[in-house]
């Protein structure tokens, strides 16, 4: 009887469970999930490609590994060719991406490209010389002995009018005498009743007046002559010119000369000439009458003098490569002497020009370069045409307009990071390898340093009859403005090359020498020199 109950029971829970198990399979079985629900329920995800090398993805922006070129957003799927937004403007090929860490490491800047005249500044040495227009050379007209010399040293200074010498002429006394003898003459014969007597003493006594003044003899010692009625044993001779005795061999106490003898050299000394050599690269841009500038070594730059160009001279210095200029100035004082040297500076406009920063330019010898700043980091090669530096700004004669922005600090850096070789292929040839031994200074000094290079060409063979400048530059620094010299040496043979190069300051030199023949470009070489 408990059993049957027991197995009732059992049954009806089975039952129990089993409608349960039926009504949740009915009314709570799970829905299958439809394509278009899935859609709405997907997390998107950003995708990010590199316009050069397409295959590279990622799924944050950034720089691409492989070029560091900025990623582009990938909207649906990688266009075949993406439209140009301002972002892949700047992205163009041949850009250099440069992040913002290393900008602020390398002192990185820009400054736009501004119209303005460029004057350029010429500064060369001259020598000053006397002006061989105002020279004189005093000579006796008549052979004879020298007695008394009031002009008696070199360097003195004389007037016109000024007595130089006297001297006693046998011909000179008979002269006076024949001219006292038709002085008498007239007298006796000026009652004659014969009137060629008395023209005929007239005529005596202006040939032997005539006689006296061609030996420069003065009209108040003729007049002297005629009134006293004696002759003169000595005659002094007066200085024709104003100026200082730059030679004498006149000399006391009866030194015999004859008119073949140079007895004094007087020259002129209140204005003088400058003569200067001027590099041949200069040439182009210096013209007679253009204006310039003296500065006395000794004057701390206080005093100056002006003056100009009065000759080119038609021929080159094959030494030193250089062309002789003609200055003149005045000479106020006599501060400028004879053989004395000075510093001359010419400013010479060079007309209205795109002008940027020196160091904006990268000079590889055969060509000039320039950043373009594009923007967002990204920096362009650019080839331009230099038509002349001042100072510190540049002339660009063609590649680049005014308000475009270009580098001006770390180009060396630039250079380095977009190795400018291989972003530079096919644009041009590189010229021809050369090679520079320093054979002093091995240690320069700061200031003006004496310098001596070996040039070899491609084959190691000694450069000869070239023409080589030399440049220092140095990076820039924060806080200090970039420093910079040069200097053409001269050929001193067998391929050594010579000259004085200035060295601002105590440092480690970048060196760069450039060797042209006939004005192009054959070889460029870079080295050090360590100033201390």
């Amino acid at each position: 009887m408990n059993r049957a109950r027991v197995r009732t029971i059992a049954l009806v829970g089975l039952l129990g469970l089993a409608v349960l198990a039926f009504a949740w399979f009915a009314f709570f079985r799970p829905q299958p999930i439809r394509p278009k629900a899935a859609a709405v329920i997907a997390i998107a995800k950003d995708v990010y490609y590199c316009p050069m090398h397409k295959n590279y993805h990622s799924d944050k922006p950034g720089n691409c590994p492989i070029c560091s070129m900025k990623l582009v957003k990938l909207e649906t799927s990688p266009p075949a060719a993406p439209a140009a937004t301002p972002a892949s403007a700047s992205t163009q090929a041949g850009s250099i991406s440069i992040s913002p860490e290393k900008q602020q490491l390398t002192g990185m800047r820009s400054v736009a490209a501004e119209m303005g005249m460029l004057t350029k500044d010429i500064r060369i040495v001259g020598k000053v010389s006397y002006d061989e227009t105002k020279l004189t050379h005093i000579h006796s007209k008549v052979s004879g002995y020298i007695e008394d010399v009031f002009a008696d040293s070199v360097g003195k200074p004389v007037r016109v009018g000024d007595p130089l010498f006297t001297i006693y002429s046998p011909d000179l006394v008979a002269t006076e005498q024949d001219f006292l003898l038709a002085l008498k003459s007239r007298s006796l014969l000026r009652d004659s009743t014969l009137p060629s007597a008395a023209e005929g003493s007239e005529n005596l006594i202006a040939a032997a007046r005539e006689r006296l003044r061609l030996w420069d003899v003065t009209d108040q010692e003729i007049q002297r002559l005629e009134t006293e009625g004696k002759v003169k044993r000595a005659i002094t001779v007066y200085s024709p010119v104003g100026g200082v005795v730059m030679e004498r061999t006149a000399y006391h106490h009866g030194t015999f000369v004859d008119p073949s003898k140079d007895l004094f050299t007087i020259v002129d000394l209140s204005r003088v000439w400058v003569l200067g050599e001027l590099y041949e690269i200069d040439i182009p841009f210096i013209r007679t009458g253009q204006a310039a500038e003296i500065e006395l070594p000794y004057s701390g730059g206080g005093r100056k003098i002006r003056g100009r160009v009065d000759f080119i001279y038609p021929f080159l210095d094959p030494k030193s490569r250089t062309v002789q200029l003609r200055m003149e100035f005045t000479n106020p004082g006599l501060l400028l002497k004879p053989e004395m040297f000075t510093n001359i500076s010419m400013a010479v406009s060079v007309g209205r020009q795109v002008l940027v920063p020196q160091d904006a330019v990268m000079n590889t010898g055969t060509e000039q370069y320039v950043f373009i700043d594009k923007g967002n980091g990204y920096v362009q090669p650019r080839q331009v045409k230099v038509s002349a530096d001042a100072g510190d700004k540049v002339g660009i004669q063609e590649g680049l307009k005014a308000g475009e922005r270009v580098v001006t600090g770390a180009n060396f850096l630039i250079d380095s990071e977009s190795r400018l070789k291989g972003a530079f292929a096919g644009m041009g040839t590189p010229a021809q390898s050369i090679s520079v031994d320093v054979l002093e200074p091995k240690t320069a000094k700061t200031g003006l340093n004496s310098m001596r290079l070996l040039v070899k060409d491609a084959a190691g063979q000694p450069l000869i009859s070239a023409q080589v400048d030399v440049r220092l530059s140095m990076p820039p620094m924060a806080g200090m403005t970039p420093m910079s010299s040069k200097a053409i040496l001269a050929e001193a043979g067998s391929g050594i090359y010579a000259g004085k190069i200035e060295f601002p300051t105590a440092w480690t030199w970048q060196t760069t020498v450039t060797a042209r023949k006939n004005g192009s470009v054959i070889g460029v070489a870079e080295t050090n020199i360590t100033a201390r």
